[in-house]
């Protein structure tokens, strides 16, 4: 039985009759503790498929569901991580992890909640920054603590809309590594967002395209069979990881090159509309007009 699972799911704006569908006749079955990686370009209703997948919009038609109960709002089993930090920034590392904790685990003491927040604090490599602030910390910082707070409210499945996208690549490596490593700890059931087909290979167990939009929809897997843990400087040297990167890449490609060409191929029908015409009346010319006096 799916873990988490889109049953024919469409989302879209606009009257019923005349309806614009972002998202059309998705279908989506993540098993529990897998590692899924949906990957496409800009625009095509990736960040739509999260707030899907978190609860924070219903469909239009189709269903959501987690453990087999329908998704009709956001809760704290689902984790979402974006790619902009929304951190407070008049709280510190450790407050703006803390005020989450307190909102999942309202139970705690005051003990118990530090005890779990400087867990996660350690986690993400954070201790020593524990009490500065967001304007504080380099990107790659804020992204951890973002992480972090996601983390500490124990989700079942962790949503990550395109976390690393904006961070530099060494700084990117390490946070892919430090996600890796905490959901082989963790085991969570983990969606990335993703636009790189180089992280996408490196994290997931099934990568699946996101069609062009509008009216996009997830096309079907690519199976990744890599052994783990995957080490990317050896993936290079990987006769599978090449065949795997090229077969995706191709049928991005190809999707792009399609949708670009039906672009083209559309005709605007201009509307059929009649010059007005203006009777103007006769113009009198010459005359006993005179010519206006000069100052002398």
């Amino acid at each position: 039985m799916p873990f988490l699972e889109l049953d024919n799911v469409s989302i879209g704006f606009g009257p019923e009759s005349d309806r614009v569908d972002i998202l059309k006749d998705v279908n989506l079955s993540v098993s529990e503790n897998e590692f899924v990686a949906v990957i496409g370009f800009s625009g095509s209703g990736k960040s739509t498929l999260v707030s899907l997948l978190a609860g924070l919009e219903p469909p239009t038609s189709g269903t959501v569901s987690m453990g087999g109960k329908a998704v009709t709002r956001a809760g704290p089993e689902r984790g979402v991580m974006f790619q902009s930090y929304s951190l407070l920034p008049w709280l510190t590392v450790f407050g703006n992890i803390e005020m989450a904790v307190k909102s999942v685990f309202r139970e705690y003491s005051r003990t118990e909640a530090k005890a779990h927040v400087e867990r996660y604090i350690e986690m993400v490599h954070l201790t020593p920054a524990r009490d500065k602030k967001p304007h504080e910390l380099s990107g790659g910082m804020r992204q951890r603590v973002s992480l972090a707070r996601t983390l500490a409210m124990q989700p079942e499945v962790l949503l990550l809309d395109e976390p690393l996208s904006a961070l530099d690549a060494l700084t990117r490596a390490v946070l892919q590594d430090e996600i890796l490593q905490i959901w082989e700890q963790e085991k969570r059931t983990v969606v990335l967002i993703t636009n790189d087909v180089d992280e996408a290979i490196l994290m997931a167990d099934r990568i699946i395209p996101l069609t062009m939009g509008p009216a996009a929809t997830l096309a079907e897997p690519f199976p990744v069979t890599l052994a783990r843990p995957r080490d990317r400087r050896a993936l290079n040297d990987s006769i599978e990881y090449q065949h795997l990167k090229t077969d995706i890449t191709t049928y991005l490609l190809d999707l792009n090159r399609e949708a670009r060409s039906l672009r083209s191929k559309t005709i605007f029908q201009m509307p059929d509309i009649a010059p007005r015409t203006f009777k103007l009346p006769p113009v009198k010319l010459g005359g006993n007009r005179k010519p206006a006096s000069r100052a002398s």
